[in-house]
This record gives structure tokens, C-alpha cells and sequence, in this order.
């Protein structure tokens, strides 16, 4: 069987080490690889998992994740509005071996305009290596 673009997506972040903000025992921080918004920030857990469930999940560790990433944009940004986008399979399906729940975060420094609009193209004018070493100056 074939990883998930995720799981390739995590050993790749891991291997390299430059867009990592935060990792704990369950779960990786990493700042986009092509982000949309500046400071863009996905949470995914290391191991497969399909689904966000709290059955087959332990949140401590997603809740540390979490609390340090947000403190580190908080610090940085003093504060700033975001998103927060809960990517997951339906909680009706079974496990599968093609879907990562993933967790993104949208800090809302920027705003979609005609060209981002019109092109599909987003203009971001922070790259994901300067965000990661901001960040990790904050932790």
C-alpha cells in the first residue's frame, strides 16, 4: 500500500527541517509549503489517521500544538483574526488509506483582491522559510 500525499508531505517537512514550527510526539506544525496568506500553518497529526475523532485520538497533544502555534502568531502578529479549517473525511466513513485529517490556520493579515480573484493566484509576501524563522524565534 502507498502512503497519502500527507504522510509523504510530514517525512518530507521532517527530513529537511525548514518549514517546521512545532512538533510534539503526535503532531507536526508546519508553515505551508505554498501559502496562500502569510503565516499560513497547518497542524496534522504524524501518524495516518482519516478521520478527526475524538475516539481514536489523544487532544493533549493536539491542544499543545495548538496553544503553541497560535501564541507564537499572537506574539508576532499581536493578535491577529484567523481562520481555523478543520480538514477531515466524513465521521461516517470508515478509515481510509487516501484522506490526512489536517488542521489549517489562516491568519488574516492580507486581503483577496482583483488579481487573486480573477487569476486562482494568490499574492503572499512572506515566504513560508522567513514565517518558519519568525515563529520559531517565538516559541
Amino acid at each position: 500500500m502507498e502512503k497519502c500525499i500527507y504522510c509523504d508531505l510530514i517525512e518530507h517537512e521532517i527530513n529537511i527541517d525548514k518549514r517546521i514550527v512545532y512538533q510534539n510526539d503526535s503532531y507536526l506544525a508546519v508553515s505551508a509549503y505554498a501559502p496562500r496568506v502569510p503565516f499560513e500553518t497547518w497542524i496534522l497529526p504524524k501518524r495516518h489517521e482519516s478521520s478527526f475523532m475524538p475516539d481514536n485520538n489523544d487532544f493533549t497533544y493536539l491542544a499543545e500544538a495548538l496553544q503553541s502555534v497560535l501564541k507564537m502568531l499572537d506574539n508576532i502578529l499581536d493578535v491577529p483574526p484567523y481562520n481555523f479549517i478543520i480538514h477531515t473525511a466524513p465521521l461516517t466513513e470508515d478509515d481510509n488509506s487516501y484522506y490526512h485529517w489536517h488542521i489549517e490556520l489562516f491568519p488574516k493579515l492580507t486581503r483577496t483582491a482583483g488579481f487573486e480573484w480573477g487569476s486562482g493566484f494568490y499574492i503572499n509576501p512572506t515566504s513560508p522559510e522567513d514565517a518558519t524563522k519568525y515563529m520559531k524565534e517565538e516559541a
